[in-house]
């Protein structure tokens, strides 16, 4: 009987065979990439909301920017690529509002902008090409979205915060963060500083006026 146990208890633990082992590390790998695919998903909620690249200016950040208010908002008419923009001239409220928020209560769409018929109408025969839109003094992006919801990807500058919020509003109504950088700048052939002044003048008449008299003092003089 001592013989018969140590004959058993000299006896070694069998090994699993090669294509055992491989077959229970592959199930432990698929079983390991399963729960981490499913713990990180490949489209996160936001991650695609607003688009970081790298250029030679900071681009604007639209998730750190003061968010515009009251925010009137609604598509445009009569545009084979229609889109969203946000108000940014109320008129005189309550007497003598927008024409397009007067539209808006009738249950209208904003009347069509010029300037975004007319960008579409030139990017028609441009779609599918590679290239840039260049949207220099965007205001509050009609011209940027006009050709954004084409599928151009669209640089635009703009050194008005006001309007700059409701850039990034339209931004994100249209869904064109992929598409739209903005910069909070100005454009011109040198590198510097520029200070803007905000005038409220509602009469073409006044702003012509105080164009020309600045174009004169600053390149004629008196």
């Amino acid at each position: 009987m001592a013989n018969a146990w140590k004959r058993e208890n000299n006896k070694q633990p069998k090994l699993l065979s090669p294509i055992l082992l491989i077959l229970s590390l592959s199930l432990l790998l698929l079983l390991f990439l399963f729960f981490f695919s499913a713990r990180s998903p490949s489209n996160p909620p936001n991650s695609t909301l607003f688009v970081t690249r790298f250029y030679p200016i900071p681009s604007f950040n639209c998730l750190e920017s003061p968010q515009a208010h009251p925010v009137i908002a609604n598509i445009v008419e009569n545009l084979k690529y229609p889109f969203l923009y946000s108000l940014s001239d109320f008129g005189s409220l309550p007497d003598k509002p927008h024409k397009n928020i007067v539209r808006l209560l009738k249950g209208k769409p904003f009347r069509k902008p010029d300037i975004s018929a007319t960008i579409q109408q030139l990017l028609e025969e441009m779609k599918g090409r590679d290239g840039l839109v260049l949207d220099v003094g965007a205001n509050v992006g009609m011209a940027s979205f006009a050709a954004a919801v084409m599928g151009f990807k669209v640089l635009a500058f703009e050194p008005v915060i006001d309007n700059l919020k409701r850039i990034c509003d339209g931004i994100w109504f249209n869904r064109v963060a992929d598409l739209v950088t903005v910069f909070e700048a100005a454009v011109s052939d040198r590198i510097g500083n520029i200070t803007f002044y905000k005038v409220k003048i509602h009469s073409f008449s006044k702003i012509y006026s105080l164009l020309i008299n600045l174009i004169y003092r600053r390149y004629i003089g008196f």
